[in-house]
C-alpha cells in the first residue's frame, strides 16, 4: 500500500524582482546598435564580415542538408532488391522529397521530387552537389532528375 503525506505541498515562492538588473528601455534602439547591425547586413563587395559570415552560414546549412538527404537515400539504394526503388525522404525545414531510383548503364537515375515548393527550388540550387555527393556514397554516376517547380503565373 501506498502512503500518501498529509502535509501541505510546498510550492515555488514568486519571484522578486532583482535589483542587480538594468530596466529596460521602452523607447527605440539607439544609435550606436543601429549602425552595428546596418554593418552586420551590409554586403561591401569585399567578401568579409556578417555579410560574407551569412552566405558561408547558408553554405554550410545547405551541404548540412546535402548530406542528410544522402544518409537517407545511398542505403536505401545500395541494400534495394527491387527496380526501381520508391522512397520518401524527410529534411528538418524542408519537408518530404519523393524519390524514385532506377539502375542505368553506368550509374544511377535519380528522380527528386520535393512536395513544397521552396524546397523544390532549393534543390535545383543545389543539384550538383547532391548528384556529387550521391555519386562519391554509391560509387557510380548518378543523374539527378527534378520535375519543373510549378508555375507563378
Amino acid at each position: 500500500m501506498t502512503q500518501v503525506s498529509n502535509k501541505p505541498t510546498e510550492r515555488p515562492r514568486p519571484r522578486e524582482p532583482r535589483e542587480d538588473v538594468e530596466p529596460r528601455a521602452t523607447g527605440g534602439v539607439p544609435l550606436e546598435l543601429g549602425r552595428v547591425f546596418a554593418q552586420l547586413f551590409t554586403d561591401d563587395g569585399n567578401a568579409s564580415g556578417a555579410g560574407a559570415s551569412l552566405s558561408s552560414k547558408k553554405a554550410s546549412s545547405d551541404i548540412a542538408m546535402i548530406v542528410a538527404l544522402t544518409e537517407q537515400l545511398a542505403p536505401r539504394v545500395q541494400l534495394a532488391s527491387h527496380w526501381p526503388l520508391q522512397a520518401v525522404l524527410y529534411l528538418p525545414r524542408l519537408g518530404r522529397i519523393n524519390a524514385s531510383v532506377r539502375r542505368e548503364q553506368g550509374g544511377w537515375a535519380i528522380e527528386l521530387e520535393a512536395e513544397q515548393d521552396a524546397t523544390a527550388r532549393w534543390l535545383s540550387g543545389v543539384r550538383q552537389q547532391c548528384e556529387g555527393r550521391l555519386a562519391g556514397e554509391l560509387g557510380l554516376a548518378v543523374s539527378l532528375r527534378l520535375p519543373v517547380v510549378g508555375c507563378a503565373c
